[in-house]
């Protein structure tokens, strides 16, 4: 396992500004020798999750395979689109779809809504965690241990400090989005943009993901506040309804 872990670190390297990598760059920015490198690189190449370039490796073809399966049978993103088309036309807000896997939150899926601004953080972008409420009523709903976790890993941003500078400060901070039902954040990602988001759950009930409404702070106040938690956290309700219901 431990192996296999390490193999697919590699594609965590792939960033905007480092699209092709090369064995040096395994090895100086993970730590592996050449040996082990080569060997993980040429497994991933095998199955088509690496292609060879001149200038080093970039992701591969099956990347795209992956997508286009989880795009269209994805039991979160089945569940999810006709409620979020809704959201859109009722509000002409954005919304988002986003899962939790590790200590990540990444955007699974993006409807776009009436503004023409597009977002800093899209379809495919991991959220921060600490300065998004797409991120933070996920974390709200983990288990005490698992956000203890996170707690310890982070405790030093300044981003988890403005939450709550110890584990007790930051724990009933959230507490508070927990009762609450939903997060609100505003100009924290995208100036000028207010988020509002609800916790999606998987069949178990266990925290599975968010769904965010996203637009200008004007749209927003156009609303009642509780028309719009209303219809963010019915939503998330319906997903989770569905997802139970297809398991």
């Amino acid at each position: 396992m431990n192996s296999l872990r390490r193999m697919l670190d590699i594609l965590d390297l792939f960033k905007p500004d480092q699209p092709v990598i090369d064995v040096d760059a395994v090895c100086t920015q993970l730590g592996y020798t050449s040996a082990s490198a080569y060997r993980y690189i040429r497994e991933l190449s095998d199955v088509g999750l690496l292609v060879r370039l001149p200038r080093g490796y970039t992701l591969g073809p099956r990347i795209i395979e992956l997508d286009r399966q989880m795009s269209e049978y994805d039991p979160l993103l089945a569940s999810s689109k006709g409620i979020a088309d809704d959201l859109v036309a009722q509000t002409g807000l954005d919304v988002l779809v986003s899962e939790l896997y590790g200590s990540t939150v990444i955007n699974v899926l993006q409807k776009v809504g009436a503004d023409t601004d597009p977002l800093n953080f899209g379809r495919g972008r991991p959220m921060a965690l600490f300065r998004s409420a797409t991120s933070r009523v996920i974390l709200a709903y983990l288990l005490p241990r698992q956000l203890r976790r996170i707690y310890d890993a982070n405790a030093s941003q300044p981003d988890l400090q403005r939450l709550g500078g110890t584990w007790k400060d930051f724990s009933k901070a959230m507490l508070q989005v927990r009762k609450q039902g939903f997060c609100v954040s505003v100009g924290e990602l995208d100036p000028g943009k207010t988020g509002m988001a609800a916790p999606i759950f998987d069949e178990k009930q266990r925290i599975l993901g968010s769904i965010t409404l996203v637009g200008p702070n004007q749209r927003f106040e156009a609303f009642n506040p509780s028309f719009l938690s209303g219809l963010v956290t019915g939503a998330a309700r319906q997903i989770t309804t569905s997802i139970a219901a297809n398991d």
